[in-house]
């Protein structure tokens, strides 16, 4: 359930790099629904041949974690920055 009060929550920042036969997916739905985190885009910009999006995700650290993890093992290049996102 998202906003859980009982679990460990705190909002990280990454930038991601989508290669682009992964740009059309629905990352958000995928992100929402498999681990009940809430992403949120605060940069972006989508050329022909990627996407490089700015996220905040909210949410448990342990799922946090597993959704990082789903993104790479999708081709999808994540890097945690603790910098403003600015792209």
């Amino acid at each position: 359930m998202l906003g859980s009060p009982n679990r460990m929550r705190k909002k990280k920042k990454f930038i991601l790099t989508f290669p682009k036969e992964l740009v059309r997916e629905p990352w958000n739905y995928n992100l929402i629904t498999r681990f009940d985190i809430i992403p949120n885009i605060v940069a972006g910009t989508i050329s022909e041949d990627s996407a490089i999006l700015g996220y905040e995700f909210d949410g448990d650290d342990a799922k946090v974690e597993e959704a990082v993890a789903y993104l790479r093992e999708k081709g999808v290049q994540v890097e945690e920055t603790e910098d403003e996102i600015q792209l």
